[in-house]
This record gives structure tokens, sequence and C-alpha cells, in this order.
């Protein structure tokens, strides 16, 4: 039985899901959107700019409504970090109190975590706890888990100096194979995000490491390890006039070049996690030289082209115009009170804090990351980007479109050519229950490959298996061997993952494994 798509009209291939629920598998977990790419459906071009003027001036009253209310959630939480910050010590030690009093009534089925809640300090496992959440720096977290770091810094042309932290083999006691990783965060992050699980061989930087890989994380302008520039301060607004773009044109590019340099060697292989996999494919993509530099794309929850979010008060915000929301958070560091809620609150408070806001953001339960983890990896969550780059965000979803910077709307934003890519070797890790991720989106957005291998794995066990042909299904011969080396994409779906259950999940040993 073969299918193959051949009509009049500009068609699109069949998707992912489309291929694997022909082949008698279990279609992947994937929601739809309101426009689906991949399902063999008509390829819309129109133009975003035209369809956002077109519908400009018929603002609804329900919208009226929504944009109100979320400006009121803005403006009252700026208020109520005001007023908190002006309270004496003594205030917040007694609301403090008052929180260890309500969550000792709220016991979980986690022994370590019941024990916390009674401040029990006793044990090694709690020190631990203590160590890694308030560990300040990347080398007190390695130092941690008995590794040791370095620290190198990365020039960009356009003045800025980068962190790039450095796990090498041979320092820490292993034998060096020659070959180097590179590890790049995603929004809102830092390199601490891939070394904070509790158990130290949870951590695919020190795996790695041990297995003799030289091992550098990269961070992005403007965050805490990265907020040197050789003439701009943080207090001025040009430091932080920066989004995706300069991310791809510039940090990805310095940041491989001076690896590959300092190592003496001509390729890498990359991991990304979220917008870390953006920036490469938008850095590749327009970069042509920087895809004879990598041999391999490891993609881990890989959201170019993320869908509106679940929640309809928040999701107004996405569609605000740019202006508006300079003039609510301003043209420098993006909601920099998360740090100062961070530093106040009572830790499993701050859990709270960040479970429901991603439970009504991106209909995320947070099930999957064990609540002792959580009590350490939410406090290396956040760190400092611009305003300027969450816009740029909005306008990807708003557009639907893995697009640059659109500075005016009566211009066409330039759309990144990830077609043009030329890495033979891509490998997609994503979570099935990942409502940021739409798989048929990505593999959509990604050059023809000869050959797309799907492995669908559940509680870290590889439970499928199955080869896809990149322009056609063939039933009879869909597990070919012998892949070829410079046409191999490789698609890892985990059952039952979200997001960042792909950083800190409970089963992330088995799949640092696969």
């Amino acid at each position: 039985m073969s299918f193959k798509f051949s009509t009049p009209k500009k068609r699109r291939r069949a998707s992912i899901s489309q291929q694997l629920e022909a082949m008698g598998m279990s279609p992947v977990n994937i929601s739809t959107r309101d426009a689906i790419v991949g399902e063999g459906s008509e390829d819309d071009t129109d133009n975003p700019v035209e369809e956002e003027i077109g519908n400009r001036g018929k603002p609804t009253y329900l919208s009226s409504i929504k944009n109100v209310l979320s400006i009121f959630l803005i403006v009252f939480e700026h208020l109520i970090s005001s007023i908190i910050l002006v309270l004496p010590k003594s205030i917040i030690t007694s609301c403090t109190i008052v929180c260890k009093y309500i969550f000792s009534f709220f016991k979980s089925n986690n022994e370590i975590y019941n024990e916390y809640l009674k401040d029990n300090e006793e044990g090694e496992i709690f020190s631990k706890i203590e160590k890694l959440k308030n560990a300040k720096s990347f080398e007190q977290i390695c130092g941690l888990h008995g590794f040791q770091s370095e620290t190198h810094l990365v020039r960009t042309e356009d003045g800025f100096q980068l962190s790039v932290h450095r796990i090498n083999p041979e320092a820490n006691g292993f034998q060096s194979n020659g070959k180097s990783v590179f590890f790049q965060h995603g929004l809102l992050m830092t390199s601490d995000v891939w070394c904070v699980m509790l158990e130290t061989n949870d951590n695919l930087p020190f795996r790695l490491c041990q297995l003799g890989f030289d091992v550098f994380l990269g961070n992005n302008r403007g965050n805490k390890y990265s907020g040197k520039h050789e003439r701009y301060s943080t207090w001025q607004k040009e430091f932080w006039n920066f989004s995706i773009d300069e991310f791809a044109i510039h940090d990805i590019p310095s940041s491989i070049n001076y690896i590959l340099k300092f190592n003496n060697i001509e390729k890498i292989t990359y991991i990304g996690f979220s917008q870390g996999c953006s920036q490469i494919l938008s850095s590749v993509s327009i970069n042509e030289d920087l895809n004879d530099k990598i041999d391999k794309l490891i993609l881990i929850a890989p959201a170019t082209t993320p869908k509106k979010l679940s929640n309809w008060l928040i999701n107004s915000i996405v569609n605000f115009e740019p202006s508006l929301i300079y003039t609510l958070f301003g043209r420098k560091i993006l909601m920099k009170s998360v740090m100062f809620w961070r530093g106040i609150t009572y830790p499993p408070m701050f859990i709270k804090l960040i479970d429901i806001p991603n439970k009504l953001l991106f209909d995320w339960d947070s099930i999957n990351i064990d609540i002792v983890q959580k009590l350490v990896s939410y406090y290396h969550l956040y760190s400092t980007t611009s305003v300027k780059c969450v816009v740029h965000w909005f306008q990807i979803i708003k557009s639907k479109k893995f697009q640059m910077y659109q500075e005016e709307r009566f211009f066409n934003p330039f759309e990144y050519p990830t077609k043009n890519i030329k890495i033979g070797k891509i490998c997609l890790i994503y979570g099935m229950s990942d409502s940021l991720v739409d798989i048929d989106i990505i593999v959509d957005q990604l050059p023809t490959f000869e050959y797309i291998k799907f492995n669908q794995i559940s509680n870290g066990i590889l439970i499928k298996n199955s080869q896809l042909e990149g322009q056609e299904i063939i039933k009879e011969n869909y597990k070919v061997n012998g892949l070829s080396n410079n046409q191999q994409l490789t698609i890892f779906g985990v059952e039952n993952y979200e997001h960042l259950d792909l950083l800190w999940g409970k089963s992330q040993e088995q799949n640092v494994k696969i």
C-alpha cells in the first residue's frame, strides 16, 4: 500500500501523525491548531500583515474586556511588588511563618517533601536540596555534583560578552574521546537548567563528560551570566534591544566558532532545548557556513512556531500591539519582579506560583516532575531576557510563521529559510503532551529527508519503532536498514511528557540512556 500526494494545487506531504496512523501504529498525540500544517491541506500563504490590517479596527466587546482585564493584572502585579518591596522585613517574615503553617496541613505522597515541610534539615538529601537550590553559580552547581567546570568569555561582533561554561572530561578524571558537544538553553533560562537534577547521572552534561565528550554550555545575551557589553550597561535600553534574530545572527555563530577554534576541531554536536532549538535552526538557515560545522542536531522540545496560549485572558496579551507591551513592561528586562518573588516566597509556595501559571498558560499539569525536584529546578528556571524577545515570540504565534522580528506592521517580515538547512543528522525529542510543540509543523519546516525514523518512549522504555519515508508511505517497506548518513531524521516522542518534563522528568535517567 502506498500513499502519494499529487494534485493540481500546492499541497504538503502527509503529516507524521497521518503516516503513523496509516501504518497501523498509534498516532502521535498532537493537539490540532487553528491552521494545521502537514495535513495534506492547501498551503494558504496569505500575507499575515494584510490579515492583521484587515482585522484591525474591528474589536469585539469581549476582546475589549479581555484586554482591559489583562492590563489590570499586569498593573496589579507591579503595584503589589512595589508595596511589598517597601514592607519591613518583620512583616515578610511573619507572612512566611503563616505560609509554613498553612502548608503543614497539605501532605503529599512524597515522604522527603513531607519531611521538608517540617523543616527537617537532617540527612544528605536535605543538605543537597538546599545547596543546589541556593547555588549562585554554574561552578557551584557542578561542584555539588563532584565536577569541575570552567568559564570562557565569547565576544560577539556587536559587542556582547557571553559566558560559555565548559566541563572538561580530562579535568574530571575521564579520558577524552576528542568530540565536543554544545548545549543551549531555552527562553528565560541559563546553562544552570541542564545540571540541577538531584541525581548526578540524571544530568545529561555530566553523563556525556563521563563518556569523554568535551561539554560546553552556552548562555544568551542578557541572562545572569551574559550581562556585559563593550559599550552599554544593563540599565541602558540599547543593551536590551535584541530578539531571536540577534541570537541567530551573533550569539550562536560566535559561540560555536569559539569552541571549534579553542579545541582545534571541525565539527560539534549541538543540543538545544525549546528556544535553544529555534536559535540554531534560525542561525544555520541564514549562516550557510555554519551547516558544515555541526555534525548532528539534537533538538529537545523544539518550539519554533508555538500555538496560541490556552488561557483566553493571557492569550489576549499576545495580541497586544508591541507599543502597548512596551508601555506595560518597558523596553529593558522582562518581569524582573520574578527574582524578587523568588527571594521572599516560602519554597513550597513558590512551586505553586510556577505550577499554576504553567497550567493557565500552557495547560501543563507538571506531574512528571518530582515535587522534591521542583524545590531545586524551579529556583533556576527564570533568568533575565529582553521584552523585545518575548514580543518577537508573540509575533511568531500570531503569524504562525517562524519569522524574523517585525519592526513595522506594514512590512512583511522575513521568514527563516529553514528548508535550506544542510545538516544531515537531526534528532527531535518532544513530549507527546506538550502543548507548545506540534511535531508536524517542525518536520514540515525542515528540509525533506530520505527517511524519517519515529520512536515512542513510555516510562523510559522504547516501546515502538518505525521507519517513515519522506515523500511517500510504503507499508511493506517501512522498516529500512542502512540509513543514509546524510539524510537521517530521528524523532523520539515521549508519552505523557510536557515541555519541562524533558529537562527534569522522573524517568530522566532512562531517557538520558536512550
